[in-house]
């Protein structure tokens, strides 16, 4: 295949690569819902991604902190941009021409968010107070995904709204001076001794990593159960994951079965109890609760928004 699309993604694909390289690791590869093997391949890139930042920020957890980084853009009534803060010309590297006066649809993804919902949103703008999942465009194509709020602006006669994104990531000055250095030609590499993770527990937290994703279906056995399973000691097992993800086996499990929800929820037409069966909840009642005080707003309203 040889069109000008397809050489286009190419490079899109290859600009990406070349950001993990330098060691970026907040952007996204958007997906074209085309299956071929180029879709494949950016798939794959993303779930890389996110396993290379929990390599080198969560195992590392002693160096490395976690952030919160906020995006502002301003609107018109017409939801035209009218200013921005100052840090989108570093996450998604644009200048004001590119954006002032221009619709805000311009940098929004296409496959989550504000995008699909907007007429809605902007009707009940102001009604809810919940996050909406945004994904924003970079310069470059990559997409740049965070929670945010749209607010409206009122002054006298005159209405726009205020459009905050938020993305939590993870900053690490010992990574980032050692990247300074490979920039200047002066990279020096790490001793196996120095390793972020010996490669056994690399190992370990990818099976039990497995294991808990291929289970949201259904409650986990007991810890022993799972050591057993897993080839290694309970203490053993609890530890190296704790120190990965900075949450028990069981409270990561769970928050994964809720994000499953909350995905079922806002993309399927399925009822809540069927989604609670799907998510492996005992009861409807149960499930409600665990949702409830994970997102601090019952299934129902998710899907009212």
């Amino acid at each position: 295949m040889n069109t000008p699309t397809f050489k286009a993604r190419v490079q899109e694909i290859l600009n990406f690569i070349t950001e993990i390289t330098l060691g970026t690791y907040t952007y996204t590869l958007p997906l074209r819902n085309q299956k071929d093997e180029l879709e494949q391949i950016a798939i794959s890139l993303n779930i890389m991604v996110e396993e290379i930042n929990t390599v080198v920020h969560q195992i590392n957890f002693e160096k490395s902190k976690e952030a919160i980084e906020n995006v502002i853009i301003n609107l018109d009534e017409n939801l035209q941009i009218t200013s921005f803060s100052e840090n989108i010309r570093k996450i998604l590297m644009y200048k004001e021409e590119h954006l002032l006066g221009k619709p805000l649809k311009l940098i929004l993804g296409d496959r989550i968010g504000l995008n699909e919902q907007i007429e809605k949103f902007m009707t009940d703008v102001g009604q809810y107070r919940l996050p909406i999942s945004i994904e924003l465009k970079h310069h470059c194509g990559y997409s740049w995904s965070g929670y945010g709020y749209l607010h409206p602006l009122i002054s006298g006669e005159q209405t726009g709204y205020c459009l905050s994104v938020f993305k939590a990531v993870y900053c690490n000055e010992r990574l980032k001076n050692e990247l300074k250095d490979r920039k200047e030609g002066q990279i020096r590499y790490p001793s196996e001794y120095r390793s972020l993770l010996l490669k056994d527990q690399r190992d370990l937290v990818r099976t039990l990593h497995a294991y808990i994703i291929k289970r949201l279906d259904r409650p986990l056995p007991k810890l022993s159960l799972i050591a057993r399973e897993v080839g290694a000691s309970v203490s053993k097992m609890t530890v190296i994951f704790k120190r990965t993800y900075e949450e028990s086996i069981n409270e990561y499990h769970l928050r994964k079965r809720l994000e499953k929800a909350y995905a079922l929820i806002r993309d399927t037409s399925m009822s809540i109890s069927e989604i609670s069966e799907e998510c492996g909840f005992l009861s409807l009642a149960h499930f409600s609760r665990s949702f409830k005080k994970h997102y601090s707003v019952a299934p129902s309203k998710i899907r009212a928004l």
